[in-house]
């Protein structure tokens, strides 16, 4: 176990996860989805929901919730705890055994679920939540904007490990039982190595001896920004689909509006000396109320409901989306090609650029004004052996030229055209947001 800490007076809460990572594999990612499922139904003390709803209620209302994410082609999997601070407890014997308390239930969740007397996860459980799971699969195509997104997303990578959806199939996990699930835990509890990270006042000491503590093991303390090497998978190069030709597809659905994808390479990933002119260049682009594709594609000329962008920095690419009516599908497409060039070649104001570098740095120094924002940024620099404080960050971008953003989006190209055309539009439009 590693332990990161941020020790802060500023909330009235603390938040402790505890997450492993794993190689995606098409085989085992969605078996760890539903095994996260199934754990939170019951434990050997509280074997039921009921039980452990019970029981967080007891420890003042602490909130447990589980994390299942994609970060570069690794799975991002555990609990996170919100758990109220001990200064805000006037019961003083409480306010020191509590977060104690709050680990136990974790470790227990993960650790000692309920068992039948074959020493199999429960049946009923599994199956239970193998119809959930299914569920989610099917409902994809309820919120036509995250489906659009996801359809892109596992055709651009369709040659890399984070092209396999985190759900699997409804074939793949209705042949799931328990015997299958139960050796996959004790698989995953075999050689785990688990990721502590807390924010709150305690100090690093005292959370330390609380993991020992609960995992009768010692954690290795480091601070929040210090870098421990890297510990995800991100992009093998020679897994990358070539960029030409581009790929294009299209699929037809019952909605009123039609969903355009562009999938783009940048070649700049969270690791890279361009992360920061990548990340303003996306903020120029599509992420921002006066970006060019919002100001420009959407309100000048009318050619969609929405389009905005998105940089997802642990695999160098930018996804964009715009919900648009059928017949402006090539008009729109046009369009927003015509503004990363006009951002390659320089033509952006200096309003443009402004308001740019200052959401970037607005968006840096909000991060510190909550737990979770904190976490997300922290541990996930860490798991790539990165360390940045958000300070210095802001102090990057600052200093970016506009040749920089110009050079990294001259070097953008497009890998993945993803349509998903309006037909009929019985289906009511969800406003989903991915």
């Amino acid at each position: 176990m590693t332990l990161r800490l941020c020790q802060t007076e500023k909330f009235k809460t603390e938040m402790l996860s505890l997450s492993a990572t794993l190689p995606i594999q098409r085989d085992q990612t969605y078996l760890t989805s539903l095994l996260l499922s199934v754990l939170l139904r019951g434990s050997e003390r509280y074997p039921t929901v009921s039980a452990i709803n019970r029981r967080l209620d007891y420890l003042y209302g602490t909130e447990l919730s589980v994390r299942n994410f994609y970060r570069g082609d690794s799975q991002v999997f555990g609990l996170c705890a919100n758990v109220l601070g001990k200064d805000y407890i006037t019961d003083q014997a409480a306010a020191e055994t509590l977060l104690s308390q709050v680990v136990g239930l974790m470790r227990e969740l993960l650790f000692s679920p309920a068992l039948d007397e074959n020493g199999l996860l429960n049946a009923h459980y599994v199956e239970s939540e193998k119809q959930l799971q299914c569920d989610t699969i099917r409902a994809r195509k309820n919120h036509p904007h995250g489906y659009a997104l996801d359809c892109c997303r596992r055709l651009m990578y369709e040659n890399e490990p984070c092209g396999v959806s985190i759900y699997g199939t409804e074939e793949e996990v209705m042949r799931v039982t328990p015997e299958v699930l139960t050796a996959h835990w004790r698989t995953l509890c075999k050689d785990l190595h688990l990721h502590a990270f807390y924010v709150g006042a305690s100090d690093a000491e005292s959370v330390k001896l609380t993991l020992a503590t609960a995992f009768e093991t010692t954690p290795n303390p480091v601070e929040a920004n210090t870098p421990t090497g890297a510990v995800i998978s991100l992009t093998d190069p020679a897994s990358i689909r070539p960029h030409t030709p581009t790929l294009v597809r299209e699929e037809e659905l019952a909605v009123k509006q039609g969903q355009l994808v562009l999938g783009l390479r940048t070649g700049a990933a969270i690791q890279s000396e361009d992360f920061f002119a990548c990340a303003l260049f996306n903020e120029l682009l599509g992420a921002s109320p006066v970006s060019k594709l919002f100001v420009n594609v959407r309100e000048k000329l009318g050619l969609c409901y929405s389009c905005s962008s998105a940089y997802n920095a642990y695999k160098a690419s930018i996804l964009i989306s715009c919900g648009i009516e059928n017949e402006n599908r090539e008009l729109a497409e046009r369009e927003i090609l015509a503004q990363i060039n006009a951002i390659a070649a320089g033509a952006f104001s200096d309003e443009e650029w402004n308001a740019a570098q200052k959401s970037m740095e607005n968006a840096y120094r909000q991060l510190e004004d909550s737990p979770v924002g904190m976490e997300n940024y922290y541990f996930g620099r860490a798991l790539v052996g990165l360390s940045v404080d958000p300070t210095l960050a802001c102090a990057r971008f600052a200093a970016l030229k506009r040749e920089d953003v110009m050079r990294v989006a001259k070097g953008t190209q497009v890998d993945t055209v993803f349509f998903l055309r309006q037909v009929g539009g019985e289906e009511e439009v969800c406003d989903d947001e991915d």
